[in-house]
């Protein structure tokens, strides 16, 4: 067996082996961080929604909302449940008869638009979900527009 001499200039290979390890981990930490950070939005300039539950007399007009402090409420929801609002996951509805739902169109200041689709099967207030939270929000700016 012969004994390799180190020589000035030539790193041994575990230096080389823990410099690519810490370059590949350090690629791979700031992809994460690129890739998984929520999409910029531009901002709401308008939200349209109806609502419907299958009881008599009940009204789906389409309400429209362009206050700030109303958008602003509704992104506040947005931004506490981390939600996509461009890629909603409909599996956080509820799955049930009878339930509550409510179709909201999102109007984006680059004139883009999304529909969502949320459905609630409890009572008409704030549950701790954003479904619940959002159908009782909604219920509110409902009932306040239908006031006399």
């Amino acid at each position: 067996m012969s004994a390799r001499s180190f020589k000035l200039g030539d790193p041994p290979r575990t230096i080389v082996w823990i410099s690519a390890v810490i370059a590949v981990g350090l690629a791979v930490f700031f992809a994460v961080q690129l890739f998984s950070r929520p999409v910029s939005l531009a901002p709401i300039e308008r939200i349209e929604f109806s609502q419907y539950q299958a009881v008599p007399n009940f009204s789906d007009t389409v309400h429209v909302v362009s206050d700030k402090k109303r958008i602003d409420e509704f992104r506040a929801l947005v931004r506490h449940y981390s939600i996509d609002v461009r890629n909603f996951d409909e599996s956080l509805n509820d799955d049930c008869t009878g339930g509550l739902a409510t179709s909201i169109t999102l109007h984006f200041t680059d004139s883009t638009s999304k529909k969502l689709q949320i459905y609630d099967c409890g009572k008409p207030v704030a549950g701790g979900t954003f479904v619940s939270d959002a159908t009782a929000l909604f219920v509110a700016w409902r009932a306040a527009d239908n006031a006399p």
